[in-house]
């Protein structure tokens, strides 16, 4: 993990519309970037960047995963045998990554989605406590403490959790 608080800027434009965010970076994870597998680049192919945000007061921090690194642990939800039962009653952030809607949904226009930050933090635990995760993986050391420190506050105060991806 890279902490360096950095202004952060990210626009875009998607069917003529632009979208512009000023994020200041709290986190940036980019321990495990995705190599594309026929010409071994980390910045043609694959998953795209993610930003967890909230606003408070007249900034918006941000926790920035690059290429690739939430969707390696967001994999982890899963185990051989899992009843329908047990699947519906994993976090709405799990399914909707799984089945590809809601705050994953790639149709949708808007580069930019509300998440429950309750759920979310379900999401985290599901994955911190999954059979995947070692007592010395980055998930546990870097990753989690920081996530779970950043809800914790978006919770307390009451904030909007946000969800944008590249």
């Amino acid at each position: 993990m890279k902490v360096d608080y950095e202004e952060y800027q990210y626009s875009c434009i998607i069917n003529n519309r632009e979208f512009h965010y000023d994020f200041k970076i709290i986190a940036r994870f980019n321990e495990n970037l995705t190599q594309c597998p026929v010409c071994g680049s980390e910045e043609c192919c694959g998953a795209k960047e993610k930003f967890i945000w909230a606003e408070f007061g007249d900034e918006k921090l941000a926790i920035h995963f690059e290429d690739g690194e939430f969707e390696n642990y967001l994999e982890y939800w899963h185990y051989e045998g899992i009843s329908e039962e047990e699947y519906q009653s994993l976090p709405n952030f799990i399914k909707d990554f799984n089945e590809g809607k809601g705050w994953d949904d790639w149709n949708v226009i808007e580069p930019n989605s509300i998440i429950d930050a309750v759920d979310f933090k379900r999401a985290m635990d599901i994955i911190k406590n999954s059979g995947h995760i070692t007592q010395n993986d980055k998930f546990l050391t870097l990753y989690y403490p920081v996530i779970i420190e950043f809800i914790d506050r978006v919770i307390n105060e009451n904030k909007v959790l946000n969800i944008l991806k590249e």
